[in-house]
């Protein structure tokens, strides 16, 4: 759920919830008020009936000033309203012109009246003629107008009644209406405080804390979020960010001992034969060929040593363009068995000239077809048969090549009885300049780059390469490559 939309249900909520509670609030408070302080006006009865008496009290009053006026002046029906008065702990007050009198059992004297008259006059100057409160004898005396206009004298009845405990009541009844005002608010507030901390105030934590670490360069660590909201959305894009950031600095710090690797196989692999150049320069120079056949032997051993650092040299340059996707690729559909007996031909006169049996088997279909680049294929069966040649150790020396179809790809294999390698250096075998430990004292020819350069070129053919071998047996080399594929997707220059 959104931000937006969350804080759009929280703030209609949080109002329909509060007009709901503050309307029975309100509905109960002033219920609470009038049978609290009913309570404290009258005696022997409940709030129910002293309510209902006061209203039946009112009617016969109304009903005597419409059809009965006369009775209003009559002492007989004032005492009986008087008597009436007596449950809310009152008496009646007549005012008729200037004269003033009170009936019944609990009205007051002569110096009550006077009083009256005073507060009568104070209320009146207040506009304020209905409600008239009066401090008696310890007492407050409320006392209430009723204004009969049709008499001809005029005539007002002052009901009056002792409010005095519910006075006293009114201010301990305020504590518990306010504490139940701050009780509602905070039902109301705590669980919107809530979820704003949760939702927003949290994540937000949590994604300043994220920053601060990365701007210190601390990126192992991780920004997790359960939210669902603009700000959840954030934190896992930001983690998203710290993770590739993370990834990039890995990289770059491989990449940073690759190089430096890389210049140190160089400088070894350049030096060793510079330093044969130099000693067989420096047998020349000082005269220890002293005849044409030791010289020419020189010569011969000088040049071949430039030789192979220019091959080298050339797989350098290679491989810089295979890894920038600088290469151009040639693809084609060749008919892959053509192009197998052509390819083994080749092979047969290296094997030949190298004393090594070869054998081949093609078991894919004849009128299949494979994209490629005719070349970097050819270079890639001749590294590898190359590398077996070269480092072969039976007596017996044997290559064998395989063609075959798995699905939609062709797989071709080239195993040989070599001495093999172990599980831990084959993992690294087509890393450059890697060499095995039984190899790497050896004085083999080579750049120590041909299998990373034939790895380049599978992937860049949308393939798959792979090594296994039995230790002092042999090893194999499985390739697969897809039988039909577009050229766009290969690499370009």
């Amino acid at each position: 759920m959104s931000i937006r939309l969350k804080l759009i249900l929280t703030y209609l909520f949080g109002t329909i919830l509060t007009a709901i509670i503050v309307a029975m609030t309100g509905i109960g408070i002033v219920t609470a008020i009038l049978s609290y302080l009913i309570s404290g006006i009258v005696k022997d009865q409940s709030p129910h009936e002293a309510f209902s008496r006061g209203i039946d009290l009112f009617v016969d009053l109304r009903y005597a000033e419409r059809y009965a006026p006369k009775e209003l002046t009559s002492p007989e029906f004032a005492a009986s309203i008087g008597e009436r008065l007596e449950p809310f702990k009152g008496f009646l007050v007549v005012r008729q012109g200037e004269h003033w009198e009170s009936y019944g059992e609990l009205s007051e004297g002569e110096a009550f009246l006077r009083q009256l008259r005073q507060d009568v006059a104070a209320a009146q100057s207040k506009t304020d003629r209905v409600f008239v409160v009066s401090a008696w004898e310890e007492r407050d005396l409320l006392s209430v107008a009723y204004d009969f206009p049709g008499i001809e004298d005029p005539l007002t009845y002052y009901l009056v009644t002792d409010v005095t405990m519910a006075e006293s009541k009114k201010s301990g009844f305020m504590f518990f209406v306010l504490l139940g005002i701050a009780i509602l608010v905070g039902i109301i507030l705590v669980p919107l405080i809530w979820i704003t901390t949760r939702d927003i105030v949290r994540p937000l934590r949590q994604l300043e804390q994220g920053s601060r670490r990365i701007a210190e360069g601390d990126l192992n660590f991780r920004l997790e979020s359960k939210v669902r909201n603009e700000v959840g959305g954030v934190i896992r894009s930001y983690e998203k960010m710290r993770s590739e950031l993370q990834r990039s600095i890995d990289v770059q710090l491989a990449l940073e001992e690759n190089r430096k690797e890389l210049i140190s196989n160089i400088s070894h692999d350049l030096k060793t034969p510079l330093t044969s150049i130099k000693g067989y320069v420096e047998g020349i120079r000082v005269g220890i060929a002293d005849d044409p056949e030791k010289l020419k032997k020189y010569v011969d051993v000088i040049y071949a040593k430039a030789l192979d650092m220019d091959r080298m040299i050339d797989d350098l340059f290679l491989l810089s363009k295979l890894d920038l996707k600088q290469e151009q690729f040639y693809l084609e559909s060749v008919p892959l068995e053509s192009f197998y007996r052509q390819t083994i031909s080749e092979l047969q006169m290296e094997c030949e000239r190298a004393g090594v049996r070869l054998t081949s088997e093609y078991e894919a279909g004849q009128e299949d077809i494979v994209t490629m680049d005719i070349q970097k294929i050819k270079r890639v069966m001749l590294n590898l048969v190359g590398n077996s040649i070269k480092f072969m150790d039976k007596q017996d020396p044997h290559v064998h090549v395989h063609f075959g179809r798995q699905l939609e790809n062709w797989v071709f294999t080239v195993t040989d009885n070599g001495p093999g390698m172990g599980p831990a250096e084959l993992e690294r075998i087509f890393d450059r300049f890697y060499r095995g430990d039984a190899f790497r004292n050896q004085n083999v020819a080579g750049s120590g780059l041909g299998l990373a350069i034939v790895k380049q070129i599978i992937v860049n053919h949308g393939g798959t390469i792979q090594a296994r071998s039995e230790p002092g047996q042999s090893m194999t080399v499985i390739v697969s490559i897809p039988m039909k594929r577009d050229s766009k997707e290969a690499g370009r220059a």
